[in-house]
């Protein structure tokens, strides 16, 4: 279920994305786009006459978009919302609800993924501070957390993954830690997290990295994740965890299913060859990848098709 504007954001992205598809004008219109007026005479258009100061005073009345209920049908009420949530976003900054906060954080996300830089990084401070002061409140991290996530479009787990991961390929390590740390409690038990924790590892005391990377294995086996488990395969190959890499490529052997499966673990296998300057082994690798390039990568593979990856490690 989404709250506040998020199906909306979620909608004008899919949109984006695929221009085929097929929606209202009103539910993926850019409201940030219009001007004042424009919003003015939006809601006017819908029968709902207000002015400036009539904002103003339900924000005084501490009273929130989604309370005002202007009397109209469904998707006019809908459409009404919107352009009175944009102008409560414009002219009571002071008066933030947490629909408005999350919508701006998903503005910032999907800049984020467009590939915008220098974007302004507060809100992720803001964020933290919403989160941790609910939980002085007593609330437990989780659910706090648990709470927000349905006013945002985006998934912020993968947000933060992929955020702190940029970090570190940036080496900025430092910044990627002190953002981890920030958001661990709150996703404490997600194993991509974890995973972050131990990449975040390379310079600590070799004792301390090999026992969190033991207990992570217990976990990723219980609770198999094959796209985390093709994670920790690259990061091992990075990182020249030789024995480590065989054993827990033989352990994920076993967990593929799909012809999609098989290609990355050909990729994997070529990764592995090329750092280890194995020149005619790549070779073969490129040429399996060129033969199966057509086969539907949904495709389940048959024992056979395992056999052929366990000859290569």
């Amino acid at each position: 279920m989404f709250l506040g504007r998020a199906k909306y954001n979620l909608l004008r992205y899919k949109k984006r994305e695929n221009p085929d598809l097929t929606f209202f004008d009103w539910q993926i219109r850019d409201y940030r786009s219009l001007d004042t007026k424009e919003l003015f005479s939006g809601l006017k258009s819908l029968g709902v006459d207000l002015d400036e100061e009539a904002i103003h005073a339900f924000a005084d009345a501490e009273k929130r978009p989604e309370e005002i209920d202007f009397q109209l049908t469904s998707d006019k009420k809908e459409e009404a919302y919107l352009y009175l949530f944009e102008l409560w976003r414009r002219l009571c900054p002071d008066r933030k609800s947490i629909s408005i906060f999350c919508d701006q954080l998903d503005a910032f996300i999907d800049s984020y993924d467009q590939g915008i830089e220098n974007q302004n990084e507060n809100i992720l401070i803001e964020l933290f501070d919403i989160l941790d002061e609910s939980v002085d409140e007593g609330l437990k991290p989780k659910a706090v957390y648990k709470q927000l996530t349905p006013y945002l479009a985006h998934d912020l787990d993968s947000f933060f993954y992929n955020y702190i991961c940029d970090q570190v390929d940036r080496d900025n390590e430092v910044g990627a830690s002190e953002i981890l740390e920030n958001i661990y409690e709150y996703v404490e038990g997600n194993l991509w997290f974890e995973f972050l924790r131990i990449r975040l590892l390379r310079g600590a005391l070799s004792e301390d990295a090999t026992a969190m990377m033991a207990r992570f294995l217990e976990k990723l086996k219980a609770k198999p994740d094959i796209e985390l488990s093709f994670e920790l395969l690259y990061y091992m190959i990075e990182t020249g965890h030789k024995e480590l890499f065989i054993s827990t490529y033989k352990t994920v052997l076993k967990e593929i299913e799909t012809e999609d499966h098989f290609m990355e673990m050909l990729e994997i296998i070529f990764s592995y060859y090329s750092l280890n300057d194995l020149e005619r082994e790549e070779s073969l690798i490129r040429e399996l990848i060129q033969e199966r390039k057509n086969i539907p990568h949904r495709q389940k593979i048959s024992f056979q098709d395992k056999e052929i990856l366990s000859q290569f490690i």
